[in-house]
């Protein structure tokens, strides 16, 4: 059960940019905001990266820390693809192969930050 719970995070973060991704490109909400659409990703991706690793206990991450990282790296950079993907159908947005590099950048950076994190607080 508490495994399931752990995931909630992760689930709650997909559908944000799932309803992110569905606004069209002259909204005014995604217009509002004005740090740079890279760093947007990278921050929305680099959150999406920490909920996918608190998804899994600590002890499995320092058992297995490249798997575990590799896992959530795939996990991120597929969801990634799938959200360009989907912006293609959305009036205003288009996808972009330099977001992609920056969710990829982000995920990385999340799995680094999050495994110095476990193993200072071990």
């Amino acid at each position: 059960m508490k495994n399931i719970l752990r995931i909630i995070p992760a689930i709650l973060v997909m559908a944000a940019l799932f309803m992110l991704s569905t606004l069209p490109g002259n909204d005014p909400f995604l217009n509002s905001i004005h740090l740079g659409d890279k760093i947007e990703h990278f921050i929305a991706y680099f959150v999406l990266g920490i909920t996918f690793c608190i998804w899994i206990s600590s002890k499995k991450w320092l058992a297995k820390p490249i798997i575990y990282g590799i896992f959530v790296i795939v996990l991120c950079t597929l969801f990634g693809i799938s959200d360009e993907y989907h912006q293609t159908f959305v009036p205003g947005r288009s996808a972009d192969l330099y977001d992609l590099a920056v969710d990829f950048a982000a995920s990385i950076t999340a799995v680094l930050v999050y495994f110095l994190f476990i193993k200072i607080k071990k």
